[in-house]
């Protein structure tokens, strides 16, 4: 989920599981479907990812987010409200663009709600069904939330959200008059939207992303892709990470199934992380491990992470996050009212290689600094801030930035390889070494072994309260 643009629920995360090794297929891909991988677009200076989705006959750009599970879009005439009060603001304050109106023949549950709360704040409205349609797949009557108030700020291209976590995590409650502090609560589970596409036999049970990097200080251009069941048209390495998804111990009771926890978002096991100084001719993330030899770090203390599209950041321990910050040059210094590690923007920063599967995936040097519009830059690696002992951690753009990743619902696991871009190049491109190209003939890929943080603090402050 995203920091300051999201409709995302809670979890929590200190569990940890073994990484799956050995020869695996990836699932055959489809070719026959248009637009699919569908096409992204990155704003806020590489930090949200938006794709295309139909709602009927209207077109919306929504934000692409494995850290939530709902797929949501504003009403035409929602309320923008004031994150400390909820007393009504300019609809422009939210900045949103495009929204949806209600056609007369839409179909609503008169009995739910649609609803989710973060931070101290809400996002409410309708419970609907309708026809939507991403990279040229048309899934009928999907659930889906129709937002008539809000407090959340969008990036002035969305219109909502596309959450691509598990069904537990949806937002729609039984009844019609839910206070704030119950939004969390009694929900009533439906498909997400990639599982209606699958049950449908639309696409086979997964879908991937790649995310393009944007050049320094420029806002807006081209994300990269989703696809649907299929790989995107990017070049990556040819060895990939296996890794089961985990339920999260310390994840609420009320979000249980049947009295057991089950899953929720897509976790893993982080297995070691390795930092230190970037060899001076470093410019690929690919390419890295090949010229870094010496004077790096190693901490070989796993801890689990959500892998979320909609954080920009890595969220990773506090030792880690101050230790990492450290080794940039000059060296990133924490800010308490950004919440945020201030780095120079012609900061040198640190290489970085997350162990994931028993594979090292090492970090683009530019994707561990965050620009924005204000000129300040920002370390991509932040720090856990524990709550009531517990501790949650994230992989976000920093990290997707840097691998082609396919999220595996029908097996429950996910799949990393490293993206191979082209001479220092921000977007896909034929790479160095022996990359394989996906092409789109649609056979399989032998392979082998190997929202968020915001949201979680509002449901802490529900249990403290």
């Amino acid at each position: 989920m995203h920091l300051s643009a999201s409709f995302v629920t809670v979890a929590a995360i200190l569990s940890s599981a073994e990484c799956v090794s050995g020869s695996v297929l990836l699932p055959s891909r489809r070719a026959d479907k248009p637009s699919n991988p569908a096409p992204l677009i990155a704003t806020e200076y590489g930090t949200i990812y938006d794709v295309e989705v139909q709602f009927g006959n209207q077109s919306f750009m929504l934000l692409v987010d494995t850290g939530s599970s709902d797929t949501c879009v504003l009403q035409t005439g929602c309320q923008c409200i004031n994150s400390s009060d909820n007393l009504a603001l300019p609809r422009a304050t939210c900045n949103y663009a495009s929204t949806y109106d209600l056609p007369s023949t839409l179909q609503t549950e008169r009995n739910k709600t649609f609803g989710v709360k973060y931070g101290t704040g809400i996002a409410t409205g309708l419970v609907a069904y309708e026809n939507l349609t991403m990279g040229g797949i048309t899934v009928a009557k999907q659930t889906v939330g129709i937002v008539n108030s809000t407090n959340d700020i969008g990036d002035g291209l969305q219109s909502g959200l596309l959450g691509l976590a598990y069904p537990q995590l949806t937002s729609a409650h039984p009844g019609t008059n839910y206070p704030n502090d119950s939004l969390i609560t009694n929900r009533s589970i439906y498909n997400p939207l990639m599982q209606s596409m699958s049950e449908q036999s639309l696409i086979e049970p997964w879908f991937s992303l790649a995310l393009n990097r944007l050049s320094a200080n420029v806002s807006t251009g081209d994300g990269g892709y989703m696809g649907l069941g299929k790989l995107p048209p990017v070049h990556h390495s040819e060895e990939w990470a296996v890794v089961p998804v985990e339920i999260s111990e310390s994840i609420p009771d009320f979000l249980y199934q049947n009295s057991k926890p089950v899953l929720t978002w897509w976790t893993l096991t982080v297995d070691a992380v390795t930092w230190g100084p970037a060899a001076a001719s470093t410019n690929t993330s690919y390419a890295l491990s090949t010229v870094l030899t010496s004077n790096t770090t190693t901490n070989s203390t796993a801890f689990q992470a959500v892998v979320d599209s909609g954080n920009p950041r890595n969220v990773l321990p506090k030792k880690l996050a101050d230790q990492i910050n450290g080794a940039f040059d000059p060296p990133a210094v924490y800010d308490e009212e950004r919440d945020a590690f201030i780095v120079g923007c012609d900061a040198r920063a640190p290489a970085l290689g997350l162990v994931i599967g028993g594979k090292t995936f090492w970090h683009d040097q530019r994707d561990l600094i965050v620009w924005a519009k204000d000129g300040i830059c920002t370390s991509s690696i932040g720090a856990t801030q524990p709550a009531l002992g517990i501790e949650v951690h994230f992989l976000g753009d920093a990290f997707l930035k840097n691998v082609v990743s396919v999220f595996d619902f029908g097996k429950n696991e996910m799949k990393y390889a490293a993206r191979i871009y082209e001479n220092n190049a921000t977007d896909g491109g034929k790479g160095n070494g022996d990359p394989t190209l996906v092409t789109s003939e649609g056979q399989g890929l032998s392979v082998s072994r190997s929202t968020g943080y915001a949201a979680l603090l509002a449901f802490l402050s529900f249990i403290i309260l």
